[in-house]
């Protein structure tokens, strides 16, 4: 049966739309995963002149411009990685993530002698394992392409249940498990950064639909009220992950 030229156009540009966000994607990995490593190179250069310490209040730092140097790189991978959940599924731009810890162990091997023990290669190697598995495997297209699709997804009573498990399950790590368990338990804060993520995720994808719907021409959406409330979530969420 013969496709209809517009069929064949839209899943054209479906493609595209995949191999973009993609190339965001994995752009995002390189420049985050050399941001540390340029970072550290800064942090070791100050430690030989003398300077305090970051970790004993020593704000040395901010007037070296190879940790300046890191920062911008690390800004320009995170803007990358926020341009790619506007084009890409983010069931293939969060997993990729992983990458910037391989760029980052290469990268830490050459520029300051570190050395993977057999573990270190073992993991780096299912990583790009994992990541071929995952570009080769996700979908095409996606599911959700409009802000009016994801108002419906985000109405749904699934979704509204895991909302309300995770604001659960934060608010008891920072009042009760963080302060009681934190400091001798990592896994207390991973499962507080991991399920916020989540929400990020989301968020990220809803104000980059929002973005790239506006760019495009085709809805105007800031002046919608859920573009700005994506904004702040992101704000919010970033800021509790960090701290």
């Amino acid at each position: 049966m013969a496709h209809s030229p517009d069929i064949l156009t839209s899943q054209l540009y479906s493609t595209s739309e995949f191999y973009i966000g993609l190339g965001f994607a994995i752009s995002s990995c390189l420049f985050i995963g050399a941001s540390f490593i340029i970072k550290k190179i800064a942090l070791i250069r100050l430690s030989k002149g003398g300077s305090i310490r970051a970790a004993a209040g020593g704000f040395g730092y901010l007037r070296e411009w190879i940790w300046w140097t890191g920062l911008i790189t690390m800004g320009i991978g995170e803007a990358a990685n926020f341009a790619a959940y506007a084009f890409a599924p983010a069931s293939l731009v969060t997993p990729l993530g992983g990458l910037s810890v391989l760029v980052s162990s290469v990268l830490a091997s050459k520029f300051l002698n570190e050395r993977l023990n057999l573990l270190g290669k073992l993991g780096c190697f299912l990583c790009i394992l994992g990541s071929t598995i995952i570009v080769i495997h996700a979908p095409k297209e996606e599911e959700i392409e409009s802000l009016e699709v994801l108002i419906e997804k985000l109405q749904e009573r699934d979704f509204i249940l895991y909302v309300i498990l995770v604001i659960a399950t934060t608010v008891l790590i920072i009042f009760y498990f963080g302060p009681l368990y934190g400091h001798r338990n990592v896994s207390v804060y991973l499962v507080l950064c991991s399920s916020i993520g989540s929400l990020t995720v989301m968020s990220c994808k809803g104000l980059g639909l929002a973005i790239r719907e506006t760019l495009s021409g085709q809805h105007n959406e800031m002046g919608h009220w859920l573009t700005w409330t994506f904004l702040a979530l992101v704000i919010i969420f970033i800021t509790i992950q960090m701290n």
